[in-house]
């Protein structure tokens, strides 16, 4: 499969929740980037059955993608609807836009690391946050 092959298995293995695709995608010392800092494959694991689990039904679309030597980069967007889970606000089944920038680097035809940035506060917003000064 070709990174980008392989990326687009990644959204769809996000949505399922798939915890042995991500297995067969990524590398034994997968590495996490994002805004909770860096993690591990088992903390990979934890989030992703959190993530399925708390935004259900996704519908992921790859906006753009620009490969560039062992890496290549997404440009997202997932609609979704929330079950609960996130930062402790109510659900009611709304239905959620969520955007975001996601960069991979390769390494044996796997996914061996990534950094990952999207629109938390919006998305909080989107159920009901509020931010308080």
């Amino acid at each position: 499969m070709q990174p980008k092959e392989i990326a687009r298995e990644w959204f769809d293995m996000c949505a399922r929740g798939d915890r042995d695709r991500f297995r067969d995608l990524a590398t034994d010392d997968y590495v996490l980037h994002g805004p909770g800092g860096t993690g591990t494959r088992d903390d990979f694991v934890d989030w992703l059955q959190w993530y399925s689990t708390s935004f259900a039904e996704q519908q992921p679309v790859m906006e753009d993608v620009i490969e560039s030597g062992d890496r290549v980069v997404i440009r997202y967007s997932v609609r979704s609807i929330y079950r609960g889970g996130y930062l402790d606000l109510p659900a009611a089944d709304q239905k959620v836009h969520e955007t975001g920038i996601i960069i991979f680097r390769f390494a044996g035809g796997k996914v061996a690391e990534s950094w990952f940035e999207s629109n938390d506060l919006e998305v909080a917003q989107q159920l009901g946050g509020q931010m308080r000064a």
